[in-house]
């Protein structure tokens, strides 16, 4: 994928958590892109990485996360880096989560109808909206510059302490002076980004200070006229009409200062009747325990649907819910991407559940992504030992074999693994899986894994018989479905 097609890249993240046992190695070197309108569905055990992967593109890790390295590019900005001012504005307006369990996410004492609309009020103040736009580009500008004296000063520091321990005094009187000289350029670049952003940020003032005094002369213009109407008329009928004339015209001048409770109400009714909640009017006024799992969960996805996000995460959404509201969560979600054109980001445990929501799967373990290809590519030629186990561990109706369990549990990630982490419950690992982390290998363009079984010198195995017919079977039943669907 091109770097200009993607919607969203992260590079090589890895995020530790801080506890009183020593740093718990979460994610390591995570890779992948995502192009717009596009599903990954990220699969993996629990405690694989999957949900803190999207909570970082979130930016809602634990206070004790620390993010090693690594980057999430979105629209030009690493979300490792940004304050958390600027995340605030990506967070729900642009980048929406739905959570895995309905009932922790929402207030339990607080009416639906305020828990759908809170977020539309709180963040719809348009005119200071409408200034943060205005000076967005300078402020960014400013904040990066800065970003980068404290880069320079970073990587000096650390120089110039290893050619002190190495007794290079000559290179350090060198590096010294290289620091100075760029931190005074950096110095220079900042004030000149400063006196930038300060300039824009007046302009906007005054802009938006003049576009709103415009909207309101407009605006009371028309009510002027309408009272004037109101005047020379003796209907009664006429007047009613004329006075929620006046009513809509003040509402429409609120409207563009902010989300009015009334538009926020009006919205989150639109929402409900999306997300397929009957007689959402009355239903607004209801609570939490009023609804059913399935009916929560479609209000959890209507809260995130509400400031119209252009990336969806779904953190095993369908977790709580039994196997025919699962099926009716899963179409809804499908619907919704379809409709909205979003670009949806699926965790989850279960292989089964992705096979008709993704357009790509990343199989995750211990922290890594060990396989990553399209739908086909990962339930019809699956290469890795781990995603073999997982397919074979997957119920299906016809099956009479026994279903594979993979042994062992992973691994403590207290002390991560030097090879590759699934060797110790890997039936064909092999001494270099011990000692040697596995790169990817490519198997097609679209299908990368990491396992040393695809190394040329690699002994050829095979994957297990169960497997092997259950895929067979998968294929046949997939041809004759196209077949019958192009009659």
């Amino acid at each position: 994928m091109a770097q200009e097609q993607a919607k969203l890249k992260v590079e090589d993240l890895t995020i530790s958590f801080r506890t009183n046992q020593g740093m718990v190695r979460a994610v390591r070197g995570v890779d992948f892109n995502l192009a717009k309108g596009e599903t990954l569905a990220i699969v993996g055990e629990s405690g694989s990485g999957k949900s803190v992967t999207s909570k970082s593109i979130m930016g809602i890790l634990a206070g004790n996360s620390v993010i090693d390295k690594g980057q999430i590019i979105y629209e030009n900005q690493d979300l490792t880096k940004i304050p958390e001012e600027d995340f605030h504005k990506l967070r729900g307006d642009k980048i929406g989560m739905i959570f895995q369990d309905p009932m922790s996410s929402l207030n339990p004492i607080m009416r639906i109808g305020k828990q759908i609309t809170e977020g539309m009020i709180i963040n719809g103040k348009h005119l200071k909206n409408r200034k943060k736009a205005l000076k967005q580009e300078t402020h960014q500008r400013y904040i990066n510059a800065k970003r980068n004296k404290k880069a320079i000063k970073k990587d000096y520091r650390s120089s110039i302490k290893e050619a002190k321990k190495a007794g290079d005094e000559s290179k350090v009187t060198t590096l010294k002076s290289e620091l100075k000289n760029k931190l005074t350029k950096q110095k220079e670049e900042i004030r000149e980004c400063r006196k930038a952003y300060v300039q824009k940020r007046k302009e906007a003032r005054k802009t938006v200070k003049n576009e709103w005094k415009a909207k309101k002369a407009e605006i009371a213009q028309k009510i002027q006229d309408v009272r004037a109407r109101l005047k020379t008329t003796e209907e009664r009928d006429r007047k009613q009409e004329l006075h929620d004339e006046i009513s809509t015209l003040k509402e429409q001048k609120n409207r563009y200062k902010k989300v009015t409770k009334k538009q926020a109400n009006e919205r989150a009714v639109e929402v409900m009747g999306e997300v397929g909640i009957p007689d959402p009017e009355r239903r607004l006024r209801q609570y939490p325990f009023q609804f059913s799992g399935g009916m929560r969960q479609r209000i959890v996805i209507a809260i995130a649907l509400t400031s119209n996000p252009d990336l969806l995460i779904c953190d095993e959404p369908t977790t709580a819910l039994d196997v025919t509201i699962q099926s009716q969560i899963l179409e809804l979600i499908k619907r919704l991407k379809k409709e909205r054109d979003l670009t949806v980001i699926f965790i989850t445990h279960d292989l089964g559940v992705v096979a008709n929501m993704a357009d790509r799967i990343a199989v995750m373990y211990a922290g890594r992504i060990v396989e990553i290809g399209t739908v086909e590519d990962i339930f019809y030629n699956p290469q890795h030992p781990y995603t073999w186990a997982l397919l074979s561990s997957v119920p299906d109706i016809d099956s009479a074999d026994r279903l594979m369990a993979i042994p062992g549990t992973p691994p403590n990630m207290l002390f991560p693994p030097e090879g590759d982490a699934f060797a110790e419950r890997n039936e064909y690992a092999m001494e270099i899986d011990f000692e040697k982390q596995p790169p990817f290998f490519k198997v097609s363009d679209s299908h990368f894994a990491a396992t040393w079984l695809l190394h040329e010198d690699a002994p050829k195995v095979e994957m297990p018989e169960i497997l092997r017919h259950r895929l067979d079977k998968m294929k046949s039943t997939s041809k004759e479905v196209k077949t019958n669907a192009g009659k």
